[in-house]
């Protein structure tokens, strides 16, 4: 337990003195003598799904000043278009070609959809349509269509994948594609890149939902080893139309999700150069939770991901979604939801390298790096940034052990008004909203000690700025491609 309760009661009397709380005290102890894994800055990125495209972005405008400084501020970083409905996209500059459920991807929503991306900086992955087929083979004749239009226009992609979610095609189409048919027509979208501006991008697969052993391992051993640079998984906790806000808070469901990076990362390290992504992922599928799913208690599931991911060796996590759903980062007026927020602290502070940090209780959540070099906020190389999750319901007292604690700054986020629910999000105290569309200046609270206490469900970001760790001192982006 994290409390000792002490009740004094006196049988006979009329009266019980009332009990006394002495709050837990952990002592974090950062193992800074081993690097457990390294990370780049483009670690965590984001989603936009294809629908968007479908409707023409007519919900989200991409020339909006303040859509593009929300979307720079998460820069660097890979923004992904993808989703089911990529699988019904196809494209022609001059005439409708959709025929049945197939949408047309308009070229001048293609075109604002590019500046867009260009002008926040961040690295655009194209989800190709898998189910353009020739009887039981990909048909490429699309997407080197929708590849040469882009060339033309000097459009540049990070990294292309095929399909989406192809163990569950089942669900929308009369037919499937089998793992040992993907890793063929992966072989074949390799050899359509090779004649184009982007035989460099990285290719990205196979995108199934959820961790299948089965699949990945046909896949792999049928060409897709051979193809891919970055083997790409989707995760959700739940189904987010059915879920409840406790299911946000609990320590098994984020559990769960550990036992699923050892598995991928058991395969990944027996190809050599291979690195995993989750190449989409949030808290519930099905277009999120209503209420609650883009709300401060949804930073729990996130930010945990974020360290367990990072830890078990992932290089790189792309959120569902920048804006659509109830998963997003952003409003339907391009405001900003709490996991924004919480996001863009997450790249301002923490740095490549990644420390283990034991942690006395499952309700109490602890990850370490080094700090992000050439920070916004000046932190000198060689220093530590803690995050922690609290998910009790009472407070904890955290206390910084063997570091130079001299200097310690809190970056604590709780729900304005105390609200789990709360959609908006204070940082130490203070709602954080945007200052005439801009990001504003977001402060840390200086302690005098390396103690500070940590309300009962919530999270947050410490930073030791003198640590002086060798390690933190320079930091590569290790092996890490694109």
């Amino acid at each position: 337990m994290f409390q000792d309760r002490i009740v004094l009661c006196l049988f006979g009397l009329a009266w019980i003195q009332p009990f006394t709380v002495s709050l837990h005290t952990e002592h974090i102890r950062v193992k800074t003598d081993h690097v457990l894994q390294v990370i780049d800055n483009k670690f965590v990125g984001v989603t936009i799904d294809s629908s968007q495209l479908k409707y023409n972005l007519k919900y989200h405008n991409v020339s909006s000043p303040k859509l593009v400084t929300l979307g720079k501020a998460l820069a660097p970083g890979y923004l992904r278009v993808g989703g089911t409905s990529g699988d019904f996209m196809v494209f022609d500059p001059t005439h409708n070609i959709a025929t049945g459920q197939q949408f047309q991807l308009q070229a001048n929503t293609w075109d604002d959809f590019n500046k867009f991306v260009h002008k926040t900086g961040l690295k655009l992955v194209l989800g190709l349509n898998l189910m353009l087929r020739d009887g039981t083979k990909w048909n490429p004749s699309n997407a080197k269509q929708l590849l040469k239009y882009s060339s033309d226009k000097g459009y540049t992609f990070a990294g292309i994948e095929l399909g989406n979610e192809p163990n569950l095609l089942y669900r929308n189409w009369n037919t499937t594609v089998s793992d040992v048919q993907l890793g063929s027509d992966y072989k074949e979208l390799k050899q359509v890149l090779q004649g184009t501006a982007y035989k460099s991008s990285l290719i990205l697969g196979p995108d199934i939902a959820g961790y299948k052993d089965t699949f990945i391992k046909n896949f792999l051993s049928h060409g897709g080893a051979s193809v891919i640079d970055v083997l790409t998984i989707h995760h959700y906790y739940f189904n987010g139309q059915t879920a409840k806000l406790e299911d946000f808070s609990k320590y098994s469901t984020m559990d769960h999700l550990i036992s699923e990076l050892q598995t991928v990362m058991s395969t990944v390290r027996s190809h050599h150069g291979l690195v995993a992504w989750l190449g989409e992922t949030s808290s519930g599928y099905g277009g999120g939770t209503p209420g609650i799913g883009d709300r401060y208690v949804a930073g729990n599931l996130w930010l945990d991901k974020l360290g367990a991911s990072a830890k078990y060796g992932l290089k790189g996590v792309l959120r569902q979604s920048l804006f659509g759903g109830y998963h997003s980062l952003l409003d339907r007026n391009n405001d900003p939801n709490p996991d924004y927020w919480l996001t863009l602290l997450y790249k301002r502070l923490v740095g490549n390298k990644v420390f283990d940090v034991p942690s006395s209780s499952n309700n109490l959540r602890l990850y370490a790096h080094c700090t992000k070099l050439n920070n916004v906020y000046n932190y000198m190389p060689g220093s530590i940034t803690v995050y922690a999750l609290n998910l009790n319901s009472d407070p904890v007292i955290l206390s910084i052990s063997d570091l130079n604690t001299k200097g310690v700054d809190t970056f604590w986020l709780t729900p304005e008004g105390g609200d789990l629910k709360s959609q908006k999000v204070q940082l130490n105290g203070k709602t954080l909203q945007l200052v005439n569309n801009q990001i504003p200046h977001m402060t840390p609270k200086a302690l005098g000690t390396g103690t500070m206490t940590a309300p009962g469900n919530s999270f947050g970001f410490i930073v030791i700025p003198n640590a002086n760790i060798a390690a933190c001192r320079s930091q590569s982006h290790g092996p890490i491609i694109g």
